[in-house]
């Protein structure tokens, strides 16, 4: 075993007591032992490290072991977002296997969407840049589109007054407040949001939103080439699927 190896196993074993933990607490030293694979005598000072730091409390011989309150600061960076989009994976992937198209996640970020989660590179058909991590505009993409149209209204009150009073040109829509109101209302109607229409691009998005109850918590669409298919046809072989995806993500996040 390497010298790095060796460091890195005792943390390693103390976040399987975690996990265990927070499967079943409290446990005893037995049942801890049975859920990780580890001797009881490298237990009892993993759990007496993780006693000493807060994260691990005892609760009685008996009963034996429990989170500590300080767990919570492990997650307090993670946000509901960030879990649409690991529940999002699987899902993502399986489209992109049985449709080939890519598919990609994003989440809200001021008044743009960032791309969290992309399949372009499992995509035979994959034309577009990287676009991961990058912002794009509401209004202009597809994936904003959805947001926007199925945010709840004080949200899409909030978002589209940010847009009216910014100075950026790919927000200057925002300002023609019949123009956004139809647009969006077509998109509740049709269930799917769709790419503004670009001089000289290739390529189209159909979107849906994830939705955790009334609130959305991301925007997924599929990416494909506009000579290759009508919006119409797009949507007859897709969008069950997708929003089929979109449900199943959804629901995970209860």
């Amino acid at each position: 075993m390497s010298e790095k190896t060796a460091e890195i196993q005792p943390i390693i074993r103390a976040l399987h007591v975690l996990e265990a933990l927070n499967r079943g607490s409290p446990m005893a030293l037995g049942a801890l032992h049975e859920a990780t694979g580890l001797p009881k005598p490298t237990l009892v000072r993993l759990l007496d490290t993780l006693i000493a730091g807060g994260y691990v409390r005892r609760v009685s011989r008996r009963a034996g072991y429990a989170l500590g309150e300080r767990v919570l600061r492990l997650s307090s960076g993670f946000r509901h977002a960030d879990k649409a989009v690991e529940a999002a994976r699987p899902f993502l992937y399986a489209l992109t296997a049985q449709h080939k198209w890519p598919v990609a996640i994003s989440t809200l970020d001021g008044d743009s969407m960032i791309v969290r989660l992309s399949t372009r590179h499992e995509s035979p058909f994959a034309a577009d840049e990287d676009f991961l991590e990058q912002r794009i505009p509401l209004l202009v993409s597809a994936m904003g589109r959805a947001y926007l149209a199925f945010c709840p209204e004080e949200e899409l009150e909030t978002l589209l007054s940010l847009m009216r009073n910014s100075k950026a040109r790919r927000n200057a829509m925002a300002r023609d407040e019949k123009a956004v109101a139809r647009l969006l209302s077509g998109i509740r109607a049709r269930g799917y949001a769709t790419t503004a229409p670009l001089r000289g691009e290739p390529l189209m998005g159909l979107a849906v939103p994830v939705m955790d109850g009334a609130q959305v918590v991301a925007a997924m669409t599929l990416r494909y080439f506009r000579s290759a298919m009508t919006e119409e046809e797009a949507a007859r072989r897709y969008l069950a699927p997708m929003q089929e995806a979109a449900r199943a993500i959804g629901a995970g996040l209860g």
